[in-house]
């Protein structure tokens, strides 16, 4: 292949936010499934079972902000690498627009904030 990095980081990051709204699809056909409330209707769901639909909802959006933030991380490597001789891009230049700082620093190579700190009880809304 002798093709340039920038247009296959480009392509990557077009797959990766395709595979997020994907993924926002799919969150938004089963929040109605998951996120029933204890003792509504006609069906009877315990409020262990309801807390565990409600944290796996939350999984699925942090994975789906994962791969956007991924998606942005590559185009602007994209987009950096065009601009300067060489392709020599600064990490700070290249993470301008991540959102999660756990993405952040696994990218910069320091352990996910999640392995180093206790996970907090989810917040429902």
């Amino acid at each position: 292949m002798t093709e340039t990095l920038p247009p296959l980081l480009e392509r990557t990051a077009a797959i990766l936010a395709d595979s997020a709204h994907l993924l926002l699809q799919i969150e938004d056909s089963i929040a109605p499934l998951l996120g029933k409330a204890p003792h509504s209707g006609d069906t009877m769901v315990s409020a262990a079972s309801f807390r565990d639909n409600i944290i796996s909802l939350q999984k699925i959006d942090l994975l789906s902000q994962t791969l956007e933030d991924l998606s942005f991380w590559l185009e602007d490597l994209a987009t950096e690498t065009r601009r300067l001789p060489g392709g020599s891009i600064s990490a700070e230049t290249a993470m301008t627009r991540l959102r999660l700082a756990d993405l952040r620093q696994r990218l910069q190579g320091q352990p996910a904030l999640s392995q180093s700190e206790p996970r907090p009880e989810p917040v429902l809304f």
